[in-house]
């Protein structure tokens, strides 16, 4: 049996021991956004408070006021539609294409099943990452099959966005070209 271990510090994958790239890693090859080290540790936070929350163990008086906002975007975003996540913040590797990732939430909304993607911000390579995802879970065996993938933005002023990722193949293909360049480039 293959073991998969996620070190969080440095969001560093291996499998049986070997360093293997994740999704974000690949990506930074066309992700030319600035990482502000504040932002990064925001958004860590924010789907942390969004875990706890959805496993009914977050304490909200813990909860960050710079947080709060998104929280309440994402709580909203469960009232209103009735999504309800099944499975929350967990990774896998891609048995072929041996690349890392962890998705956020899988849960059913409007009675299908499907993934979700939280973000602050919208940026040019997110439809990648969603597709990376799901390119990952359908070839774990058996596969999780999810019908539709979607960024769900969380805005600062406690509103949220849901918005579809489309062309999930094609988007998927074009990740496992990135990937490849990634991998030429780090030699890995």
């Amino acid at each position: 049996m293959e073991e998969l271990t996620l070190q969080e510090e440095g969001h560093i994958y291996r499998l049986n021991g070997r360093k293997i790239p994740s999704v974000t890693q690949a990506l930074s090859l066309v992700d030319d956004r600035q990482k502000d080290p504040y932002f990064l540790l925001r958004g860590r936070y924010i789907h942390r408070a969004c875990e706890l929350w959805s496993r009914g163990e977050l304490d909200e008086n813990t909860v960050d006021p710079a947080i709060l906002p998104r929280l309440e975007a994402y709580k909203g975003f469960c009232k209103d539609t009735g999504f309800i996540p099944s499975r929350i913040e967990e990774f896998y590797v891609h048995p072929i294409y041996l690349y890392g990732f962890k998705f956020d939430l899988g849960g059913a909304l409007n009675g299908r099943e499907v993934l979700i993607d939280l973000k602050s911000f919208p940026a040019p390579v997110d439809a990648l990452q969603g597709a990376a995802y799901w390119g990952g879970l359908h070839a774990q065996d058996p596969p999780l099959i999810y019908k539709a993938v979607f960024d769900l933005y969380l805005k600062e002023n406690g509103k949220s966005n849901l918005v579809p990722v489309k062309f999930l193949r094609n988007n998927f293909l074009t990740f496992l070209a990135v990937l490849t360049a990634y991998r030429w480039k780090e030699k890995i």
